[in-house]
């Protein structure tokens, strides 16, 4: 039969009459083998457990091949109702010209290709992942996975068929963090999502998470877990058994980069760690998998970061819009002369909340110190005094506003000589925070109005030449 010829409705329908009789005589086979091969099933926070995909697709493993010998006869009635689904199964063009049928239950192994993984699989395990999609679906189960099923084994593009998988065709690239609380999925731009935990949890199982994430994020429900991703489409690839894969690249490579940018500027805007955890790469939906006869699927790791210093504890703000905006009205400029010459203290400011260890917090107000020198242009003599007159005009509303600037930095500088020289005697953990802070607030302040304005062409045409410069300047 051609792909023309073929009557995707009837196909289903053959399908719908012959699965419920397959479902109910395997379900005392299927007891027997879990007892036979028993197998630790984690179960939290009261969840049902899950359907037993791989029980059962080893089960027709084992009756395909006719294993142990001397049940034969005792599969013999499994059998009887297998045989006929998976003739029917076969009769779909896309597996039928793949698939090597013939009079043995074994005769029809083929290649299926997700994203890249590739392996030989049977007529059984698609049988194992219709009865496991069927059985999370609510009504209609069968037909509905059949549809699915369907518009996975027809060309991608197909409007047709492609409505019946909704989002079930969605993949993604992902980055997965720790910070900051998402409520909803956010659109960055085309190509790229933020997304909250719940959402994760269509990609990655939640043990992938737990490997990753820090030690106690949970306390908090993970709400401080979520993704940058890139989302695309996909279809399995089906080949004849021992045929060449297919080129298999990795995603584009701007992704991740472009994802670690992301987060530096949430870092930055929000004053607070966002912590990368592990990039993930061709990461499939869950369902997606079932349907496929998939229970798990490739890791896909391509880097893991440790989240040492994060206990997950503590409560994470909130992302909050003001910010959202800073950010993203930056990330969309990211390939502008401007941006370039500002990434190095973008990601010098985030890394400078990341610190960990004895030294962090002194590290961090020499993080925020050269930051402030690199942004406005410092490099020799007075340094102190240009920042703090530079810095105030820069940023100040009024007279008021002015001189608070003018302070923060005087003691910030204060603060970073006494580090450096390790006058221990003038610093107290209190001091030196407040220190970190404020100056970091300056940084973040002028590092989103460079971004969105530049700066001015010449610093010195405006120089306060007359401030009284007394003090010791820091070179």
């Amino acid at each position: 039969m051609t792909s023309a010829e073929f009557d995707s409705e009837a196909w289903i329908e053959r399908l719908v009459q012959l699965l419920p009789a397959l479902t109910q005589v395997q379900e005392s086979y299927l007891h027997e083998y879990q007892e036979r091969y028993p197998r630790v099933i984690k179960l939290r926070d009261g969840k049902p457990p899950p359907f037993p995909l791989d029980d059962l697709r080893l089960l027709y493993d084992e009756v395909r091949d006719c294993r142990p010998w001397n049940l034969e006869e005792h599969y013999a009635p499994l059998r009887a109702v297998l045989d006929p689904v998976r003739h029917a199964l076969l009769a779909h063009p896309t597996l039928a010209r793949v698939a090597v049928t013939g009079r043995l239950i074994g005769d029809n192994r083929f290649s299926m290709d997700i994203l890249g993984s590739d392996g030989d699989i049977y007529a059984g395990t698609l049988i194992s992942g219709l009865m496991a999609r069927a059985a999370e679906l609510p009504d209609d189960g069968f037909r509905r996975a059949l549809r699915e099923l369907n518009a996975f084994l027809s060309p991608l593009g197909d409007g047709a068929e492609t409505e019946a998988l909704g989002s079930l065709d969605v993949a993604c690239d992902m980055l997965l963090f720790h910070g900051l609380t998402l409520s909803e999925r956010i659109e960055v731009e085309d190509g790229m999502v933020l997304l909250p935990y719940e959402e994760v949890l269509r990609f990655v199982d939640e043990e992938t998470v737990w490997d990753f994430a820090p030690s106690f994020a949970g306390f908090h429900d993970w709400r401080a877990v979520g993704a940058v991703a890139r989302p695309f489409r996909w279809r399995p690839e089906f080949r004849q058994r021992s045929s060449l894969n297919g080129p298999v690249g990795p995603p584009p490579p701007t992704f991740f980069p472009d994802a670690a940018a992301l987060l530096d500027l949430l870092a930055v805007s929000h004053t607070t760690r966002v912590a990368p955890l592990v990039k993930l790469s061709n990461r499939t939906d869950a369902s997606a998998g079932r349907l496929l006869g998939r229970e798990e699927q490739s890791p896909g790791f391509y880097q893991s970061w440790s989240a040492q210093g994060v206990d997950g504890l503590a409560e994470c703000p909130a992302m909050g819009q003001e910010a959202l905006e800073q950010t993203l009205e930056a990330f969309h400029n990211r390939t502008s002369a401007r941006y370039e010459r500002m990434a190095p203290i973008v990601t010098r400011l985030s890394e400078a909340l990341a610190r960990d260890g004895r030294f962090a917090v002194a590290d961090r107000v020499l993080d925020v110190a050269m930051s402030l020198e690199r942004m406005y242009v410092l490099d020799e003599g007075n340094i102190g005094r240009k920042l703090r007159n530079r810095a105030a005009r820069f940023l100040a509303s009024d007279a008021t506003s002015e001189q608070e600037i003018k302070d923060a930095v005087r003691e910030l500088y204060g603060v970073r000589s006494d580090i450096v020289h390790n006058r221990l005697h003038k610093l107290t953990p209190e001091r030196v925070h407040a220190a970190f802070c404020d100056g970091f607030d300056i940084a973040r302040r002028s590092l989103f109005k460079m971004l969105r304005e530049g700066m001015p062409e010449d610093w010195n045409a405006s120089e306060n030449v007359g401030e009284d410069g007394s003090e010791e300047e820091v070179r």
